[in-house]
């Protein structure tokens, strides 16, 4: 059987994997609004006329 000290880390392990998913998944999320965000500047930018 696992002492607590055993237990401990490993839920202490599954914790930071979780968070750092986690932190991974909304940094994705937050380059592809960047990426549409910095495409609708461009097109609005480009269609446009230069005044």
């Amino acid at each position: 059987m696992a002492s607590i000290s055993e237990l401990t880390c490993i839920y202490s392990a599954l914790i930071l994997h979780n968070y750092e998913v986690m932190l991974r998944r909304q940094w994705q999320r937050r380059k592809k609004s960047l990426r549409s965000l910095m495409m609708t500047w461009a097109l609005g930018f480009l269609t446009e006329p230069l005044l």
